[in-house]
């Protein structure tokens, strides 16, 4: 199999969470000092990104170099890391503009955040079993039924009486950890499935990790951009996208 647009995937991993963080450390400034930590945790999540996506697209030897599917699965562990840091301070960011609106309550944010963690372990743990196993199957629904806990939590903030600039973007946020944060397991349950279908291992860790990249991108550098707007208009600043 040609690894070679699965490399490039990685590449553009990295290239965007770095321009993400480049954008996000721009818009900073032009935010209310007390809302300054929006573009900051956007674009630590990012960095972050960036740091391990660089040592995943050396670990598949971008660009074309030869690999095998070994190579590609040795990046779980690094995507696994990512997402310990990063989905907790993406939680933590849609808290802030939940207090944006008034409508946080005392412990979302800590209820948040444990669910969110108990999602990716168990993710990982289902991930490098045996596929089929019911070891995997029993992680697997773990992880699920945590999303389901993050799902159901966000959906009981009440924000009607915020601006319309903060019930849109908390709107939004909601989607993506609904819409978004599914691509996750489609990425592990399509892997699964190739593996226990006879498929060539390679094709199936290269679809889930194309998969894992389309959704880092869109749920880290995204998810970012309607916070930092919502930051910025609460700053009594226009949104601003960053192809402006």
């Amino acid at each position: 199999m040609d690894f070679q647009i699965v490399q490039a995937f990685f590449m553009l991993g990295f290239v965007a969470m770095a321009a993400g963080t480049l954008w996000f450390f721009m818009e900073r400034n032009d935010l209310k000092p007390e809302l300054r930590s929006v573009a900051t945790y956007a674009a630590v999540i990012t960095f972050v990104a960036s740091v391990l996506y660089y040592v995943m697209k050396d670990i598949v030897a971008f660009p074309g170099g030869a690999i095998d599917a070994a190579a590609v699965e040795a990046t779980a562990p690094i995507r696994y890391i990512d997402w310990l840091i990063t989905t907790p301070l993406l939680l933590i960011e849609f808290g802030i503009i939940v207090a944006l609106a008034g409508a946080a309550k005392k412990g979302l944010v800590t209820r948040l955040v444990i669910a969110d963690i108990i999602m990716i372990v168990t993710g990982y743990l289902g991930e490098i079993g045996e596929p089929g196993s019911a070891g995997n199957v029993v992680f697997f629904v773990i992880s699920v039924l945590a999303w389901l806990y993050i799902v159901y939590a966000i959906f009981q903030v009440k924000v009607g009486g915020a601006p319309e600039h903060v019930r849109r973007a908390v709107s939004i946020m909601r989607l993506f950890v609904i819409i978004g944060w599914s691509i996750y397991p489609l990425g592990t349950a399509t892997q699964e499935f190739l593996e226990l279908s006879g498929s060539d291992l390679a094709v199936a860790a290269s679809a889930a990790a194309i998969i894992y990249v389309i959704a880092d991108v869109l749920n880290k550098v995204g998810f970012g951009i309607v916070a930092v707007n919502a930051a910025k208009k609460s700053s009594g600043i226009d949104e601003v996208h960053p192809a402006s």
